[in-house]
């Protein structure tokens, strides 16, 4: 009888295992199709060289950011649903008012201190599909990634738009 339960046991521990790899599987595979669809995005980019962070969600909506001097040009990108493009707008706020232009400007400043965002010396190189210790995941599936002028990946990663840690889990240096 023992043993019955001892072969049960594993049966059942080596089906969590296999479920547990399928998924890690499927995420990764998820993934992949989100650095594709990312990259053709990117390609309409690719005759300004410059780095250039790229964010999405669903994998059918992006929002691009180029560094360029003096500001940077920001875009949004759509998809429709056989994964073509439908739609580039460059983002360029009409100041219209004196409220507007004050706004305008002072989004403009924020921007400029972002200099840290281009510093590709604080974003890890390895793709990111999941997230240990995390209390709840929720929402669209996000894609996030930094390329530089070389084409190379940082802070790559594919995971959902909703993701909440523990308190311990968060160190701020």
């Amino acid at each position: 009888m023992k043993k019955a339960y001892s072969i049960i046991l594993i049966l059942c521990f080596s089906f969590v295992c296999k479920a547990q790899n399928e998924r890690e599987t499927v995420s990764d595979t998820m993934a992949m199709v989100s650095r594709n669809k990312a990259d053709a995005i990117l390609k309409h980019f690719d005759t300004i060289e410059s780095p250039k962070i790229l964010y999405s969600l669903e994998d059918k909506y992006y929002y691009l950011i180029i560094k360029d001097t003096p500001c940077y040009k920001e875009y949004y990108v759509a998809l429709d649903s056989l994964s073509r493009i439908s739609k580039i707008l460059s983002i360029k706020v009409e100041e219209k008012n004196r409220k507007q232009r004050k706004q305008q400007q002072q989004y403009r400043k924020l921007l400029s201190e972002a200099e840290p965002i281009f510093d590709l010396s604080k974003y890890h190189t390895d793709l990111i599909t999941q997230v240990s210790d995390v209390k709840m995941e929720a929402g669209r599936p996000s894609y996030f990634v930094v390329k530089d002028t070389d084409g190379k990946r940082y802070g790559e990663y594919s995971l959902s738009s909703l993701t909440v840690y523990s308190p311990e889990q968060v160190h701020v240096s």
